[in-house]
């Protein structure tokens, strides 16, 4: 018993210590656990030599040894029983004591939020998972070279004189997430062109995966590129059909997917129109934008547009490896519109192309109708849509304010877009929202360049030729709705480009675009001829750069 009383005094002063001792302030619950669990396992390796000692003892008492010896061992081992007991309530104490500890710190933990950064944006998330927030970003720095251009004066009047120039195209921050496992929201502002635009700003109630109801400011469901995020463009400007659709639009939208029977399977389909389901839909009705327009926040028509559009994947799971990748649809919208202000419309250059004149107004019903299809199969890609937009136009004189002539007109003007993708390195073309995804990201010290994409693309744009009416004389012409000396009747344009995708957030695009124009730019007068006759606007020829970053 006096060889082992240094043991009970250290076991005695360690648990006073961790019953008694206050902890730093500065120590954290973890750091505090770990320093408990420290002397929990030294308090057992000394409870573990005590016991072994006290076997040894008892294997003594039990030997036929002298009785004097015997008796001294008993005595010792019966003298040390009740100080193991002790011993061992006091461990089993410590013991409980660091399980709720760290109960106490799991429960904690548990109820943290999580938090992570990384190439989706910041992200945080309840413990559960029902709500989130993802707070992300998009900066496209532009350059826009004009080749053969006269470059004298920076008129841009018959697409002469352009200026080339270096710019901010997009600069947004998007704030999005979920609230309560079934609600989606998203607000996305934009601060390029020095000012401050709201794009999005809607709350989506999706209760089920085939009907959800959307309210706010949302990209109108019409035109297929439309539809695609700006970050994974494969031009730095969108083709012509998407001109002959609204941008955003302000109302209510019911939607909803559907996957194939029998391989159904839920999916969170956020942010909107991002997902390759079986079959999807949406209804909307909205305050109605105007073709090319950014938005319907000023509206000012008490009839409301009716926009509609299904899309589907017919060969989704047929063992038709070719096909999985195809995907067709239509759209369409109908609305009717007041006395409100008409569209213009801008080269892939973005020079302005096609005005109304000032009197000139959508006063009637308007539609839309537009095909649309694309088709991935690994690292080919293929975009086409065609676009028919019938609105019906007025024109009216007014002299001493009184109305003079009235000029009305149903103007039908027609665009389609064919895009062709190629990836060189091997990865598979995708669509909408995603961008391609590098197989290696940029690291040149590793041998690694990141994915580059082949692009081309011929699009076409055609004006309704009564928009052009003269109601004046040959000599003399007045054009009420549109004047064929600035406004062009029709446009066709071919591009080449090259992306390259240093990872899945950062890209390089490089593109050429050329385009040729019937008409837009004054008149002259043949040989022989005395009416005079509309001249075509110079070919833009136009090299495009875009240095973007997007997570």
């Amino acid at each position: 018993m006096h060889e082992r009383w240094p043991l009970w005094v250290a076991v005695g002063v360690g648990a006073a210590w961790l019953g008694y001792a206050p902890a730093a302030a500065a120590l954290t619950d973890k750091q505090r656990l770990e320093k408990l669990e420290r002397h929990m396992l030294d308090l057992e390796r000394r409870l573990e030599a005590s016991e072994a000692e006290n076997a040894k003892l008892r294997a003594q008492q039990a030997a036929p040894v002298a009785g004097g010896k015997v008796a001294g061992a008993a005595g010792t081992t019966a003298a040390s029983a009740p100080d193991v007991k002790a011993l061992d309530q006091k461990v089993r104490l410590i013991e409980r004591k660091l399980e709720v500890d760290k109960e106490n710190t799991d429960a904690k933990w548990a109820k943290l939020p999580k938090v992570e950064l990384g190439s989706q944006g910041l992200k945080v998330e309840s413990a559960d998972g029902n709500n989130t927030l993802y707070l992300r970003s998009t900066l496209q720095a532009d350059a826009r070279f004009y080749v053969d251009d006269n470059g004298s004066t920076p008129t841009n009047t018959n697409g002469d004189d352009l200026n080339d120039q270096f710019l901010i195209r997009r600069a947004r921050l998007t704030l999005e997430g979920t609230l309560w496992k079934y609600i989606d929201y998203r607000v996305m502002p934009d601060f390029a062109g020095a000012q401050a635009r709201l794009f999005d700003a809607y709350v989506d109630f999706r209760p089920l995966q085939e009907v959800s109801l959307t309210a706010g400011k949302y990209k109108a469901p019409i035109s297929l590129e439309r539809l695609q995020s700006a970050s994974a463009l494969s031009f730095n400007e969108r083709a012509f059909p998407t001109q002959l659709a609204p941008n955003r639009d302000l109302g209510f939208m019911l939607h909803g997917e559907f996957d194939k029977p029998g391989y159904a399977k839920y999916k969170h389909s956020f942010p909107l129109f991002m997902y390759p389901e079986f079959f999807s839909y949406q209804l909307a009705v909205v305050n109605g934008a105007g073709n090319n327009n950014g938005d319907a926040t000023g509206d000012i028509n008490d009839p409301k547009e009716f926009e509609g559009r299904v899309f589907a994947h017919p060969f989704q799971h047929m063992g038709i490896e070719q096909l999985e990748g195809l995907g067709l649809g239509v759209a369409g919208s109908w609305g009717d519109t007041n006395d409100e202000s008409l569209p213009t419309y801008v080269t892939p250059g973005q020079n302005t192309m096609f005005t109304y004149a000032s009197s000139a107004k959508a006063d009637g019903v308007h539609t839309r109708i537009y095909p649309q299809m694309y088709w991935n199969y690994g690292p080919f890609g293929l975009i086409g849509e065609y676009a028919i937009s019938d609105q019906e136009l007025a024109s009216q004189s007014v002299k001493n304010n009184v109305s003079v002539n009235k000029y009305q007109t149903t103007t039908n003007d027609r665009a389609w877009n064919l895009t062709l993708l190629y990836v060189l390195t091997g990865e598979d073309n995708v669509f909408l929202n995603q961008g391609i995804k590098p197989r290696h990201i940029f690291d040149p010290f590793k041998g690694h360049w990141g994915a580059f994409q082949l692009a081309a693309r011929w699009t076409e744009m055609d004006f309704d030729k009564a928009v052009f009416l003269n109601t004046g004389t040959a000599a003399k012409p007045v054009y009420p709705l549109a004047d064929p000396r600035s406004s062009v009747s029709s446009a066709s344009s071919w591009a080449l480009g090259v992306n390259w995708w240093l990872n899945n957030n950062v890209k390089f695009m490089a593109n050429y675009n050329q385009t040729e124009f019937d008409g837009g730019a004054g008149v002259y007068s043949s040989a022989g001829s005395q009416t005079p006759q509309i001249r075509d606007r110079q070919t833009e020829k136009v090299f495009m750069t875009r240095f973007q970053v997007s997570f």
